[in-house]
């Protein structure tokens, strides 16, 4: 198609322009996104120098981009190339063919069989935290649930995808992806600052951080190799993979960078999502009353197991609405690699895609009341008035993530265990901010006190 028929760029802000808005762009990212929508509509337009970038807030540019169209929009961002310099080229930043060969090659992993016994390894794990939590119950302690929920998450992911026990490291290493995952948005904040290899404190801790994080990894490619153990875990099918045209097997370093981003994806987004659906919860006490209702008629006190899972179904809405209105990943970019149309506007090549699931989650045109905590929303006549991709927690099109399953599995047993011994309120002097990092998190933790039941 001749390129003077497209039409022409989106209304939005170049250059002088955007200065203005640099520091609210960067201390508070959502709240500027959201502006933008009252200003400029669906999609806007950022000029600054040769450097374009298009935000996209409806749910048929959003299909565009991620299904329609996904073959002409990369993942060569700043988004992805920083989280690169922590997890390689593995799943989440890869793109292309290695992206293809990675995600078929991982995908039984999360097969059903294995899906339908994450009972087996969730529960366990629940069971430590209650026993831990039944001494602050007795104590008056407050606990902060979002290092809890993060430990929890790690554990589940340790045995469900390596068959390896974290729970004595896990406080160990969930600090240290938080270390390594804060730096990254310093650095995209502070994009004018001294390289990695400068030994400045924030560095060294960075280093010292990634260095945890690696030594465990190897540590664990090595034992595994060392007991010539089989498994069909997700790291006995990385070490037997073999090239289909070479016949090699996967380099070590590329096998690092595969289980490193399935660690650290791998709990850090359920972890804050789950420590969301708390805050909701102790929040709506009408929503928790109806929740525990339906875990107590459903269960009558006996541990959940995967195919309970069907039966409590206003759990699973429960945590549908927490990840509607916290949803971990509220960042999705791309990049565009030819000239497209998207809704009606002309989108050029090298152009900066910007998508965020907060943003169309609480979009007024698809969602009514869109700041209200409202789990019947996902009832099914609800859901048949919604777009498909007015709903994103997980992305979308081939890119969909590979364990959103596995999320909603182990997300809705845990809520379930934990509800059937505890109720977490807020302490009544709380004042809760939520920070957008690379998810979104509950600023300096989620202080809670935990009665049981």
């Amino acid at each position: 198609m001749d390129e003077s028929s497209f039409p022409p760029y989106p209304p939005g802000l170049k250059g002088h322009q955007l200065l203005p808005h640099l520091r609210e762009m960067q201390r508070n990212p959502l709240s500027f996104l959201m502006r933008l929508q009252e200003s400029f509509g669906d999609v806007v337009f950022f000029e600054a120098g040769k450097r374009r970038a298009c935000w996209i807030n409806h749910p048929e540019g959003i299909k565009r981009v991620l299904q329609d169209n996904s073959g002409n929009y990369t993942k060569d961002t700043i988004q992805y190339n920083m989280l690169s310099t922590i997890t390689g080229k593995g799943l989440l930043t890869s793109d292309g063919p290695l992206w293809f060969r990675q995600r078929r090659l991982e995908q039984p992993a999360f097969s059903r069989q294995r899906l339908a016994a994450l009972d087996q390894i969730v529960l366990p794990a629940v069971d430590r935290l209650l026993e831990r939590w039944q001494t602050a119950a007795q104590n008056s302690a407050l606990l902060d649930v979002d290092s809890e929920m993060m430990r929890l998450t790690l554990e589940v992911v340790g045995k469900a995808l390596f068959s390896i026990d974290l729970s004595d490291s896990a406080s160990r290493l969930t600090a240290a992806t938080l270390t390594v995952l804060d730096d990254i948005v310093h650095r995209v904040r502070h994009p004018i600052g001294l390289p990695r290899f400068f030994p400045t404190p924030r560095n060294l801790k960075f280093h010292a951080a990634l260095s945890t994080l690696d030594a465990t990894i190897y540590n664990l490619i090595a034992e595994r190799r060392q007991n010539h153990q089989r498994s069909e875990d997700m790291l006995g099918i990385l070490l037997t993979a073999r090239d289909e045209e070479t016949g090699q097997p996967m380099s070590e370093k590329q096998i690092r960078d595969e289980v490193i981003t399935l660690l650290i994806a791998g709990h850090e987004t359920v972890a804050s999502a789950l420590t969301w659906g708390w805050y909701l919860l102790a929040e709506n006490p009408l929503v928790w009353e109806r929740m525990r209702a339906e875990i107590a008629q459903v269960l009558n006190r006996r541990p959940p197991k995967t195919d309970d899972l069907q039966d409590l179904v206003y759990t699973g809405w429960v945590f549908d609405e927490t990840l509607r209105l916290y949803p971990p990943a509220w960042l999705i970019t791309r990049k565009a690699t030819q000239t497209d149309e998207i809704l009606g506007y002309r989108v050029d090549p090298e152009t900066l895609i910007i998508l965020s699931p907060y943003t169309i989650h609480r979009h007024p045109k698809f969602w009514e009341e869109p700041g209200r905590f409202a789990p019947i929303r996902f009832s099914p006549g609800h859901e048949a008035k919604r777009p498909r991709y007015a709903y994103i927690p997980f992305g979308g099109g081939p890119r969909l993530c590979i364990g959103n399953n596995f999320a909603l599995t182990e997300a809705r047993l845990v809520l379930a265990r934990i509800a059937q011994h505890f109720r977490l309120f807020l302490p009544e002097s709380a004042e809760i901010k939520m920070d957008a990092l690379v998810t979104l998190r509950p600023h300096g933790g989620l202080p809670m006190r935990v009665d049981s039941l």
